[in-house]
């Protein structure tokens, strides 16, 4: 499946200087689609360079953190955690 901007809420930390966080419902996606640059493309224009997310996927929940947002573009890291 696609990103679905109604499963992305948050927004913690807003107006604060600190990084904001979101949670994001992907539990219909695989981890590598979630992970993927590109994937939360359609929330640009709320999400921030430094901004980090929380996401269940279809195996694992997943924590990343937002690279970079370049024309519309956005480009996420992954946090692994071992």
């Amino acid at each position: 499946m696609a990103f679905n901007r109604t499963n992305l809420s948050g927004n913690l930390g807003a107006g604060s200087g600190a990084p904001k966080l979101f949670t994001h419902d992907g539990s219909a996606d695989t981890k590598a689609a979630v992970i993927a640059d590109s994937y939360f493309d359609d929330a640009a224009d709320v999400l921030e360079v430094g901004d980090i997310i929380i996401s269940t996927t279809t195996t694992v929940a997943v924590s990343l953190y937002v690279v970079s947002i370049t024309a519309g573009v956005v480009v996420t890291g992954y946090v692994a955690v071992a």
